[in-house]
């Protein structure tokens, strides 16, 4: 059987990836903080993979022959700039070091849209120039290049999925999504200024099945793990409070804003080399949220 270790895995697209993973054959053990944490088919291994020396604990035990890496500080309102961007970028390095060392062979990474330089056109893998300008998407961005070369240097076998816009059950409640279902649900009223703005939102459970298989795959380099389906800020709350018989409660007043007025990826690469598509339309996975 593949043994696998799967970081993040109690966070928001983590969570996702451990059926499809069962359902490819792989043994789990994924790093947790809490050590009650259990789960039918997952061997859940206590450990703070900020600390080195919980690192190098965890790949003696483990000795994972994949690794399948999401752990990072997302704090919304602060991960951005947070100065623990720096501590991830040095513990996936180590993270790497003692797969290396435990004879590791294929890793798959999650980075972010935000190394892209954006522009008004789908963002494109090995053609759209590159632009990292917060802390967070810095980092990501130099772990990507060191990650490349220690794997070109050790013989391991490397993805980084580039993640673009994500909603799923569990979500922080300050994040678009649930922030708009929780206020309709009761009864306030929010209004929006960037409605204007385009975005390429995947349903979580997608991103976790385009990572699975990814891994499960040869496909090396960078990958858009994203539903490459532009829509609109206004569009997607539009379609959330018509789903709540709510569209009364919500209005859009538009101001100038610095953000991108798009944000859009190309997942050519993940369709028809890695040879994943989304599951759910964007239409029904918000029906899950909202049922819940």
């Amino acid at each position: 059987m593949k043994k696998v270790l799967l970081t993040g895995a109690s966070g928001l697209i983590g969570k996702y990836a451990i059926q499809p993973l069962l359902d490819a054959g792989f043994e789990i053990f994924a790093t947790t903080t809490n050590s009650d944490k259990q789960s039918e088919g997952v061997n859940w291994i206590k450990a703070d993979l900020l600390n080195f020396d919980d690192i190098k604990n965890v790949f003696e035990e483990v000795k994972p022959q994949y690794l399948l890496h999401f752990a990072w500080d997302t704090t919304p309102k602060t991960y951005l700039e947070s100065d623990l961007n720096f501590k991830w970028l040095d513990s996936s390095m180590e993270m790497l070091k003692q797969f290396k060392s435990q004879g590791g062979k294929r890793a798959v990474f999650a980075g972010t849209c935000f190394e892209y330089e954006f522009q008004d056109e789908p963002l494109k893998e090995n053609e759209t120039k590159l632009n990292p300008t917060s802390t967070y998407a810095k980092c990501k961005n130099q772990l990507r290049e060191r990650a490349e070369e220690f794997c070109t240097s050790n013989d391991i076998s490397f993805g980084w999925g580039r993640i673009f816009y994500v909603f799923g059950e569990g979500e922080n409640e300050n994040r678009l999504v649930p922030k708009v279902i929780s206020y309709l649900n009761d009864q306030r009223a929010i209004v929006f200024s960037t409605g204007e703005l385009v975005k390429d939102y995947m349903f979580a459970g997608d991103i976790a099945g385009g990572f699975v298989k990814f891994l499960d795959s040869n496909v090396e380099g960078c990958v858009n793990v994203c539903s490459a389906t532009p829509i609109k800020i206004k569009e997607l709350v539009s379609l959330i409070a018509k789903k709540l018989d709510k569209e009364h409660l919500i209005s859009f007043e538009p101001k100038e804003t610095n953000e991108p007025k798009v944000i859009v990826g190309d997942n050519t690469r993940l369709a028809k080399e890695v040879g994943y598509l989304p599951q759910h339309t964007l239409d029904n996975a918000l029906d899950k949220l909202i049922k819940k």
